[in-house]
């Protein structure tokens, strides 16, 4: 699980302590990460399937024992408050439990890359994203394309539209709990159109085993 050979601008932090913690944090669950992370300096990395909360854990400890800055996008509620079975409020912004620590929460989730998405006020949110992304010489942007932990029909068009509109591949990563493993794919171009491509991206992951429920393409 290590970086070889990577450009001088590639988003990378070494870690002193959380790296190491995190590295025998996976290996104790017996986890593992198969493949290399590409020698790019700006990608998208789309994981899938993605069927529970623990998914971010286990990709947290997986980032942190690689040793790279990432960037991702996470509904309002989750910066400061835990998750929760039942929703309280019909708004999609203030879903979960608020609790004390939700500051020191939401500091820690900014600090790790986390982009906050207003889910009540998502209009141009794709530009404004890409506008951000585009002045960056060099950024990892971790994005779930299947938008949530709930099995969805057809993916989410996010990252096809941003690694198209910057022009950057995508590198599909399967969160495998059957062999408790990352693996990491070959990087990609988008294909001309988001029907074809969400299509080819669908069979990369059909039959991967998640945590809840095994993708199906």
């Amino acid at each position: 699980m290590q970086i070889k050979d990577m450009p001088n601008n590639f988003p990378k932090k070494r870690r002193k302590i959380l790296g190491p913690i995190a590295r025998f944090l996976l290996k104790r669950e017996k986890w593992n990460i198969i493949g290399e992370i590409p020698n790019i300096n700006r990608m998208v990395l789309i994981g899938a399937p993605h069927t529970a909360y623990r998914d971010a854990w286990f990709g947290l400890l997986a980032i942190l024992s690689l040793d790279i800055k990432v960037k991702f996008f996470g509904a309002k509620w989750i910066f400061s408050r835990l998750p929760s079975p039942i929703h309280f409020s019909k708004n999609l912004d203030r879903q979960g439990i608020p609790w004390p620590f939700g500051w020191l929460q939401k500091y820690l989730l900014l600090r790790l890359g986390g982009i906050p998405v207003f889910r009540e006020e998502n209009k141009g949110l794709i530009e404004s994203v890409s506008e951000v992304l585009e002045g960056l010489s060099s950024f990892i942007l971790c994005l779930a394309p299947e938008g949530g932990i709930e099995h969805v029909d057809t993916l989410r068009s996010g990252y096809y539209y941003i690694s198209k509109e910057l022009d950057i591949p995508c590198v599909p990563i399967e969160i495998d709990y059957k062999n408790r493993c990352f693996k990491i794919h070959k990087p990609r171009k988008v294909l001309d159109t988001f029907e074809k491509d969400s299509l080819e991206v669908q069979k990369i992951f059909n039959g991967v085993v998640g945590y809840k429920r095994t993708f199906k393409a």
